[in-house]
């Protein structure tokens, strides 16, 4: 698990448990936006890091 991939989507994860406990008190709410937030973290970058591939940096 140290890929980049692997450390993203594990810091994905860890940041999105975090903020959605500390923003809802509803445990269902909870788990339904941070779901969203992981799959905002990760869809986001992967799109990101796909856009900027064939950039020759």
């Amino acid at each position: 698990m140290t890929t980049h991939l692997g450390l993203m989507v594990v810091f994905a994860l860890f940041v999105s448990v975090v903020f959605a406990t500390l923003l809802r008190d509803d445990p269902k709410e909870q788990v339904k936006l941070g779901a969203k937030m992981f799959a905002g973290m990760v869809g986001g970058a992967m799109a990101v890091g796909w856009l900027l591939y064939p950039l020759p940096f």
